[in-house]
């Protein structure tokens, strides 16, 4: 049976968004290295969302099935940031039906 969450991790835009990414694919999500995407990959069209200008934030999205989210959140919470508090996870599970925000450090805010 299927149980989808899905997410969008955001940080400030002054990490290294690739180092970013390689840490999270450490993760490891059911045996596998952790698969997501920023929304600037390469392999996409620039600028293939709406709006008149470019993005100006960090924004890696994915849809997982099974996914544990309290120790993806662990996970991210033993990664090198250099700005922690801006790190938040937006999250809709496959039966809810709005997306809600987790702050990865609230203790930094």
């Amino acid at each position: 049976m299927s149980d989808v969450t899905n997410l969008m991790i955001t940080f400030s835009s002054s990490e290294d968004e690739v180092g970013i990414i390689k840490s999270l694919r450490e993760y490891k999500h059911r045996g596998l290295s952790f698969h997501i995407v920023s929304v600037e990959d390469e392999q996409l069209p620039k600028g293939w969302y709406g709006g008149s200008k470019n993005l100006e934030c960090s924004i890696l999205i994915g849809a997982y099935n099974h996914l544990h989210l309290k120790s993806l959140i662990e996970f991210m919470r033993a990664m090198e940031w250099e700005n922690p508090e801006d790190v938040q996870l937006i999250v809709l599970k496959q039966w809810e039906s709005k997306f809600r925000i987790i702050d990865v450090f609230p203790e930094e805010q």
